[in-house]
Order: C-alpha cells, then structure tokens, then sequence
C-alpha cells in the first residue's frame, strides 16, 4: 500500500496549496480502492465522489464505483429531498443492482453477473458505453462491497471509488479501503462550533494509532471472532496471556473486567468495542491504564464522551489495522436552508484538524496542504448537498 498523503508534511496551521486541482492529492495519491464517507446523509459526499471519479476519468483513469449503501437517485430514499447524481463517462465500471441499472441514463453493458442477490435484485458488474447518470447499491456487507471491487479490479479497474452509506463505517475499513475520504458540512449540526466538535470527534477515533506492542507479531487480527477476548498482563513472572471465549462483548463486560489482575493490562477485542465495555473500564481501578485493542477504527462503537472517559483515567486505544483518512471535504449548505460561509467553515475545521487536508470541492480551496496558492474554484463542478 502506498503511502497516503495525510500522512506526508503537513503545514501547522491551515494554508492554501499550489495543487491546480484540489482533487488531485486524492486521484494521484497511489491508492488502489478509496472510500468516500459522510459523516452525516446531505454532507457533500456525492458532490466529493463526482469530482473523484470525473478527474479520474479526466487523466485516462478506468474508474470502478461500488457503494456500500445506496446512492445516486434523484431524490434521497429517506428524506425525498433533491440530490446530485452520479456521472460516469464512458468506459467506466459500475457494480449495481439490476432495477438500478435499468433506470441509469448512461447506456450499461453487463460483464459479469455476482452471485450476490439485493431487495433490488442481483449485483451486476457493467461497463459504461455511453456517459450519463447512474444509481449504485453494491451490498451492505463488507464481504459483498469486497467481492465486487476484486471483480472490478480483475476487470482493468484502476481505482475503485466505495460510496460510504451513512451509517455503515465498515467502507473506511482498511481491509476494503487504502484511502478514506471523510465529507462533512452543515447539516451535521445548527453551529458552526458544532459542526468542526463533530468532525474532530469522528476523525479522531477514524485516525486510532497502530498498536506497536512487541506482542502485536504474535496475533493475526483475522483470525480472532467476535467472542474471542485476549488478555496480556505482566507480572513478576513474565507476561500472562489469558484468552476468553464470550458470548459477545456487548454483555459480557463484568466478565472480561473480573479477568484483569490489575491495571496496565492489554485487552484485545475480536469484535466489536461498545459503549458500555468502556464505561464499565473507566469506572473499574483494575482497568486504570489498560490499552484496548480492536481490529480497526470501524469496530469502535463507543461514543467519543464514553473513549474520553476511559482516556482520562490513563487508557488507551489501539488498532491491528489503521485507517488512512486523506482528505476531509466540508458543504456549508444544509437542506434545510441553513448554510455557513464556505470558507470560515473551510478554516474552521482545518484549524481543529491541522494533520489532514481539508477541502471544498465546489470551491476549489484547500486548506492544511503546503504551498500558498489557493485555487480558483472553476476545475470543479457540481452543487447541492449529497
């Protein structure tokens, strides 16, 4: 995997890049399958996913666009509100539900039939011979989304473009993704202040540390369930390994704290983290200074207030696999009218999140990129909220 640009140097305080287009770090970046994610539904995503794929498609890029969800329709399922479509030009590849295709306007020649079967009918691979508008629902399991992005890979594509549902994190997962693109914007909550408090609350259980422990070239992630709990403490007598098998870690939290023999220990989750599980840590001395360790950042469930509680009382929180999330990209507008000035907002969650570039599409601006020549706004098309 190459070497996102989130993590290349960064400038300390927001500043404006000398790319021509602002999209660019995220299509030249050398990752194969990137993950669009809105941190809520009408936050710029698909105004985001548009711009990745059409500059994609600009430089000769083969596109291929799954989603985890849905997307694409001209009125969003839930809200019955207008949104952008999804453009494709010709020669890309699109993994979609059969009634879906029969809707797009572009023109689909079907390649491959998947064996897996949606409410919307089968997921089929095609190829676009004509440009036009189309809807994605690709599956809502990772191991469908997976499937079919190793289907389009074996076709020629060379970057995957996974339209992140709203609720459904596990399209940022590294297994799925070497690139995360995280959109948020007004609609994520009524102030200004809120909305940059949101974004840094998401993005800072998004961006979990690697866990680097000696211990860590001793357990494949993949391995583990969803019962297995590991438990490694040291003592005078070396290190103890205990390992459980629970029902779920939902209801079994008494259980894994009763198994501490004291603070400092490593807690290694299978499954899922839950709220519950870190209040319990943060309330229990035993668990003072303890490290928890997930596969990746989508497993964590727990709220940020509930993660700050366990921080505060000296734990930590780790992960096998990290996520690489490379862009940040901001919408002012929300459907309900509201709308914040493009670029205080632009400023204001690039000052709270400085290690990560912050972009707006529509505009054209960046923030957090070295260089200080800001883009004029007019490489990008595209409106609304997604």
């Amino acid at each position: 995997m190459n070497q996102s640009v989130s993590s290349a140097k960064i400038a300390a305080t927001p500043s404006r890049d000398d790319t021509k287009n602002p999209i660019d770090m995220v299509v030249f970046s050398g990752g194969n399958n990137i993950a669009v994610v809105g941190l809520a539904k009408n936050s710029g995503k698909t105004v985001a996913l548009n711009a990745i794929i059409k500059r994609a498609q600009a430089v000769g890029m083969r596109i291929g666009v799954a989603s985890s969800g849905r997307d694409g329709e001209k009125l969003d399922a839930v809200t019955r509100l207008p949104k952008p479509r999804i453009e494709v030009q010709r020669g890309a590849l699109v993994a979609t539900a059969e009634k879906l295709a029969m809707s797009a306007s572009a023109s689909l020649e079907p390649l491959i039939k998947t064996k897996h079967v949606t409410v919307l009918g089968r997921l089929i691979i095609y190829r676009v011979n004509s440009p036009g508008a189309i809807e994605i629902a690709s599956g809502n399991k990772a191991s469908v989304v997976k499937s079919v992005t190793e289907l389009m890979r074996h076709l020629g594509a060379e970057l995957i473009v996974i339209d992140g549902a709203a609720g459904r994190r596990f399209s940022s997962a590294p297994s799925l993704a070497d690139a995360t693109i995280l959109s948020t914007g007004a609609v994520v909550a009524p102030t200004l202040e809120g909305v940059v408090s949101r974004t840094a609350q998401v993005v800072e259980i998004l961006t979990s540390p690697q866990w680097s422990d000696p211990h860590r070239q001793r357990f494949d992630p993949e391995s583990l369930t969803n019962q297995d709990v590991v438990i490694i403490s040291s003592g005078a007598m070396g290190n103890h390994v205990e390992e459980l098998k629970v029902k779920s870690v939902l209801v079994s939290a008494a259980e894994i704290i009763r198994q501490l023999p004291g603070p400092g220990s490593t807690i290694i989750l299978g499954g899922a983290l839950p709220g519950n599980l870190m209040r319990d840590l943060a309330a229990n001395r035993k668990a003072r200074g303890s490290t928890v360790v997930v596969g990746d950042a989508t497993r964590i469930l727990a709220t940020h207030r509930d993660l700050s509680l366990f921080k505060s009382r000296g734990g930590r929180i780790r992960v096998f696999h990290k996520i690489h999330l490379q862009a940040i990209t901001t919408c002012p507008v929300a459907p309900d009218g509201r709308m914040f000035d493009a670029e205080t907002l632009l400023d204001a969650v690039a000052k709270a999140i400085k290690h990560i570039p912050v972009v707006d599409v529509v505009a054209g601006k960046t923030r957090n990129l070295p260089g200080y020549h800001e883009t004029t706004g007019d490489e990008t098309e595209g409106g609304g909220v997604a």
